[in-house]
């Protein structure tokens, strides 16, 4: 038995973690056995892409959406995955319908047996490291209580649950929480973003392209279409679903205004306040500062770009960012625009226009 806990300060215990723990039992596993009881959409799509690129078997609960609803995004996210198991007979998607399931646990087989198990805190997000929640979990090798949770999620699909395919929900939550709660970023209030407002450069301003698949298939928002990382081990961790990187044209990062990659690491950190009131840094970097990026994790970026595309319905989870999807919420640019801080700016997704 193993004590695995989250990583934040000022809590920094000499544990393993359950993000890390589960990615390697990951690489050891034919197939896993998941019962939680809240699912993220990137969590869902990261769990895609591990099947896909690595050929997975994956049996999965979701336990509480039923009862508290579920955004149209996440519902999504679990039918790409649903379709993408049961088309490669890697397993099945289902929801718990008869009770709320709040429970977290994870069996993991090879060989046809049953050779580790979690049970815990932690829901499925919790296998992002962007999870921002202290989890306490334990890893179980005892074959007799590893073998009992196996047991129990087999009952518990078999008597409190369907299969998502059987499940339409009659409406969405409207809220999204891709952002909230994530690390290293922050809602600001109504005041404090009319403040960044009023300070605004107006010689300062730079609409940034977007790029879409046709221009760039495999890179910029489109990065989840491009080659995963593959361990010594031959595991392949595909790239994900929000992660991006956009590449800024030579004639706007030239421009005396636009913010540069500073020396001797060539690149350099500023912070941007959004139109729709988020809070967080990105990095300016590479030759000639063309590479823009949200800090310490290229999802938040991600997140805030193709969060609205999804959120607006015209970006499906795991379909590409294309003209046309660009075209459909009307923006094909992001615009950033420089304030009275040299340091701070201001940026804007706003669907059909910018400030």
């Amino acid at each position: 038995m193993e004590l695995l806990l989250s990583s934040i300060l000022p809590i920094r215990p000499s544990k393993t973690s359950f993000s890390k723990r589960f990615e390697e039992l990951l690489q050891e596993t034919d197939k896993v056995c998941i019962a939680s009881g809240y699912v993220s959409a990137e969590a869902l799509t990261e769990l895609k892409g591990i099947a896909e690129a690595n050929n997975k078997l994956i049996e999965l609960v979701i336990g509480m959406h039923y009862f508290e609803g579920i955004t149209k995004v996440q519902y999504q996210a679990a039918k790409y995955l649903n379709e993408f198991l049961i088309s490669n007979s890697l397993g099945r998607v289902y929801v718990a319908n008869i009770f709320k399931f709040h429970g977290k646990m994870y069996v993991f087989h090879k060989d046809r047996g049953i050779f580790a198990g979690i049970m815990g805190s932690s829901n499925l997000n919790s296998m992002l490291d962007t999870h921002r929640s202290f989890e306490t979990d334990v890893m179980l090798k005892d074959t007799c209580i590893i073998t009992e949770i196996n047991d129990f999620i087999v009952n518990l699909i078999s008597n409190a649950c369907i299969p998502l395919n059987d499940w339409e929900p009659e409406k969405f939550n409207e809220i999204n929480p891709l952002l909230e709660g994530h690390e290293n970023v922050e809602h600001c209030s109504a005041d404090n973003l009319a403040e960044i407002l009023n300070s605004t450069s107006a010689s300062a301003k730079f609409d940034i392209p977007i790029k879409p698949s046709e221009d760039a298939p495999k890179s910029n928002v489109n990065a989840y279409f491009g080659k995963g990382r593959k361990n010594q081990r031959g595991f392949v961790k595909p790239r994900h679903w929000y992660e991006v990187e956009i590449i800024v044209p030579k004639k706007i990062a030239d421009h005396s205004d636009y913010p540069k990659a500073g020396y001797p690491k060539n690149e350099s950190v500023i912070t941007v306040y959004t139109d729709d009131g988020w809070k967080f840094n990105c990095k300016i970097s590479g030759d000639y500062s063309k590479n823009f990026r949200s800090c310490y994790d290229l999802k938040i970026l991600g997140k805030w770009i193709k969060g609205r595309l999804e959120n607006h319905g015209v970006l499906k989870i795991g379909e590409p960012v294309t003209k046309a999807v660009l075209q459909a919420y009307g923006r094909n640019s992001m615009r950033l625009i420089g304030t009275s801080n040299p340091q701070i700016w201001y940026l804007d997704f706003d669907a059909g226009g910018a400030a």
